[in-house]
């Protein structure tokens, strides 16, 4: 019985790995989404919302770490020009 159980053991271990590689994928193709980011820091806040939208909505729909927090830098990023070009409401 003890045999069975090392068997099955080795299978389930050889799943995990195979799964940690896509975030590892997502983390290097969020190279554009940094560029983006960077790129608004001379521009007027009505310039920087369609390229924070964009980040935000980009068509890759990435999830990653990385990919999370430079979204959630855009989303800040995204309220402070709204606010600075007088959205309030949307």
């Amino acid at each position: 019985a003890g045999e069975k159980m090392e068997v099955d053991t080795p299978p389930a271990a050889a799943a995990p790995p195979s799964e940690p590689v896509n975030p590892e994928d997502e983390e290097e193709d969020c190279s554009d989404l940094a560029t983006l980011l960077d790129s608004i820091n001379d521009k007027s806040a009505a310039e920087k919302i369609p390229i924070l939208s964009s980040v935000l909505n980009e068509p890759a729909n990435r999830y990653g770490p990385t990919a999370s927090a430079l979204k959630e830098r855009a989303v800040y990023a995204l309220a402070r020009a709204y606010c600075e070009d007088n959205h309030h409401d949307e």
